[in-house]
């Protein structure tokens, strides 16, 4: 938040001006109340300032509220002014102490990017989303190989693996030959700002018109190339477009492409939106399915890999997600049968609900508590 000094911003929303001594204070009360015992975690921040994935929020969440249970230092070679306001605001306008990687003064590294992205002088977690390296290769060789080898040298040293979902976890035991035993499932949940309501920030073309929403990346196991056939077969008889959010693609007539958008823009989008439609082929979690059920808004996905774990009973899903036709058919059926629309919209908030962050956060804690004790 740029022209707003940081310790005049903590003062106003009820901060201590002084991280150090307010967490101290924290750690010693759970000691005096007999909760488990405090641990000085250091935290990888890399990508923290500017990951604006659904593995950014992941660990934007889950840091918010680890800073009240554990000792918080993030560790980053950048320090200066403008860096630590927006780790601040990144921890929920809570100014942590930054470390270098050479002098944490930690109990335990927590790695929540996938990999490790320095060596390790520590006990250490690393969460781990999915192992697309694995499935979806990089086509380039060189690429390819330090992928990989980055993802497996970061859970083989590992005390403690943490992961989104059970799918995930049998992945990891089966593509990385991680015991099953050291792995544990904290998944993602929808950001409290994703819940029903008006869509106050459309587009002007996008006010009161239906539109189906894709929110992602262009990836090859996103499966994009076969949502957007299957739009271009239907949209002739719906009139309904797709609107892309997250990566860049090409317009053409029915589909809209937004790029990155802001999370209230993002919103809206959900909130106005006929259905989110997920084609992906390989999914580590799928947050975008929780992010429009709590909103209300009807879900269509693949049957593949994490999706249905996440959805549950409160989806449509397509059984065969490379198939142009069956997308089409999926589609034509969202965009006109109120009853289905209804019945999803009706169980979409109920099954976001059974997944919150708090759980994220305790088993996330579980794990860096077990990794410190090693």
């Amino acid at each position: 938040m740029p022209g707003v000094h940081l310790l005049a911003l903590a003062k106003l929303v009820g901060i201590d001006a002084h991280p150090q001594p307010l967490q101290q204070r924290l750690a010693h009360r759970h000691l005096v109340e007999g909760s488990s015992a405090p641990v000085i975690v250091a935290v990888d921040a890399t990508n923290l300032l500017h990951d604006e994935r659904g593995m950014g929020r992941y660990v934007r969440e889950v840091l918010r509220r680890l800073r009240s249970r554990v000792e918080l230092r993030l560790v980053t070679e950048h320090r200066d002014t403008e860096s630590r306001r927006g780790y601040a605001y990144a921890l929920g306008y809570y100014d942590a102490p930054l470390v270098s990687a050479r002098k944490t003064g930690a109990d335990v590294l927590w790695y929540p990017w996938n990999l490790t992205h320095f060596s390790p002088a520590l006990p250490y977690a690393v969460t781990v989303y999915d192992v697309a390296p694995l499935q979806f290769p990089n086509p380039s060789p060189w690429v390819r190989w330090r992928e990989q080898r980055r993802l497996r040298r970061s859970v083989s040293g590992a005390t403690a693996v943490i992961t989104v979902s059970q799918f995930t976890r049998g992945e990891i035991v089966e593509r990385l030959g991680v015991e099953a035993a050291r792995i544990r499932v904290a998944g993602g949940a929808p950001a409290a700002i994703f819940q029903p309501g008006e869509p106050e920030r459309l587009p002007e073309y996008l006010v009161e018109h239906p539109y189906l929403l894709y929110v992602g990346a262009v990836e090859r196991r996103k499966n994009l190339s076969t949502l957007l056939a299957a739009q271009e077969r239907i949209y002739p008889q719906t009139g309904v477009p797709l609107v892309c959010a997250g990566g860049a693609v090409p317009e053409r007539p029915g589909v809209h492409s937004m790029g990155y958008v802001e999370e209230p823009m993002l919103l809206s989008l959900y909130r106005g939106a006929t259905a989110l439609v997920m084609p992906s082929l390989y999914e580590g979690f799928g947050l975008p399915v929780l992010e429009a059920m709590a909103c209300s808004t009807p879900v269509v996905a693949s049957r593949r890999t994490s999706l249905p774990e996440v959805g549950g009973d409160a989806a449509l899903y397509v059984d065969q997600p490379g198939d142009v036709e069956a997308w089409g058919e999926a589609l034509r059926r969202i965009c006109t049968d109120a009853n289905l629309a209804a019945d999803l919209r009706a169980r979409g908030p109920a099954r976001a609900a059974e997944f919150t962050w708090e759980q994220t956060t305790d088993v996330t804690l579980e794990a860096l508590q077990a990794a410190a004790a090693s």
